[in-house]
């Protein structure tokens, strides 16, 4: 399966759109992953810490390797330590010391729960097929995947640069991804882990549907992040718009107090798809190309306008079954 070009492949500069992934999976340890990506890319090593580190100029750009958990990247556990007068980083025990050990523990326990991700660099959309490469290589080491046990609720992140950072454009694509939610989640076979055990992507109240696909919904820049923020104040949406929001109005994102630290990117950060690792028939093709049907709809105005009003009608209309019918009426618009 190939990538699909996107309807806008060039940002407001004139300069080709870059995307990003970051691949969550198990089974596959730091130090592993590190080799994984210089035999593909080349680069060197640059380590934080054993639970954090980067391969650097490699010939894609730089990528990060971690476990997705602050407590170990970020030695979280050792101001407990400290308050009890313990220096945990020069206490031997046997060979190692006493962070070594904690370290050791906690990772055994955590890593069935908690994943292992790469961050990709941004690559220009034509040069996407590149990372295929990282996907095959990943299974066949045997990284576990969403798929390969029920309790694991893995993603597979992308970043896509919006093409130019108007507030209309944003509100377009908002629009197209409210409409087309119900088909991906189908599209996608989101993981019932993902979708319903845990709260990694919630998705967007129906309220903020019915506010944003209204055809007189046309707030300005502070208003649009304004309304994003009501309707939902945390990061864990399938589309999560601050770190675009953080980029456009610095000022206005830091007004929020209950988001935690927000990496200011000029890009959408889509975070739906599974990451089916294990699964020797998926490919991160088919996942930007449900992504691409988004930027599709998103660039056509009229019919963006038209499944809005019909959004609305049926949602109004109907009691039970809703989002099984929109789906349905969904793949008609889209055929």
């Amino acid at each position: 399966m190939s990538f699909k070009p996107l309807p806008i492949e060039k940002n407001s500069e004139g300069a080709h759109r870059t995307v990003g992934f970051e691949l969550e999976f198990a089974n596959v340890g730091i130090e592993d992953c590190l080799q994984l990506v210089q035999q593909l890319y080349g680069g060197r090593v640059e380590r934080e810490n054993r639970f954090s580190a980067k391969v650097v100029d490699t010939r894609l750009g730089d990528f990060s390797i971690e476990i997705d958990l602050k407590l170990l990247t970020q030695k979280q556990y050792k101001p407990f330590f400290e308050k009890l007068g313990l220096d945990i980083e020069h206490i031997k025990l046997g060979k190692g010391t006493l962070e070594e050990k904690i370290d050791d523990a906690l990772e055994s326990v955590i890593q069935k729960v908690i994943p292992y991700e790469i961050g990709v660099p941004p690559l220009p959309v034509h040069e996407l097929e590149q990372l295929e490469l990282l996907r095959q290589s990943l299974y066949e080491h045997h990284a576990k995947g969403t798929e390969a046990f029920f309790t694991n609720a893995f993603g597979t992140h992308i970043n896509v640069e919006i093409p130019d950072t108007q507030c209309s454009t944003m509100l377009r694509y908002m629009r197209a991804f409210l409409l087309l939610y119900p088909w991906l989640l189908e599209a996608g076979e989101t993981d019932f882990a993902r979708k319903n055990l845990t709260s990694f992507i919630n998705p967007f109240p129906a309220e903020y549907s019915q506010l944003v696909l209204q055809p007189d919904y046309n707030p300005e820049l502070d208003q649009l992040i304004e309304d994003y923020h009501q309707y939902n104040p945390d990061r864990n949406r399938p589309l999560d718009m601050y770190p675009l929001f953080a980029f456009v109005l610095p000022e206005k994102v830091n007004q929020f107090t209950n988001l935690g630290s927000v990496k200011a990117r000029k890009t959408f950060h889509y975070r739906l798809p599974n990451s089916c690792v294990s699964d020797p028939t998926w490919t991160l093709a088919q996942e930007w190309n449900n992504w691409v049907v988004i930027e599709e709809l998103a660039n056509q105005p009229d019919r963006l306008t038209q499944m809005s009003k019909e959004y609305l009608a049926l949602k109004e209309s109907t009691l039970i079954g809703f989002e099984g019918k929109w789906t349905k009426q969904t793949e008609q618009w889209l055929k």
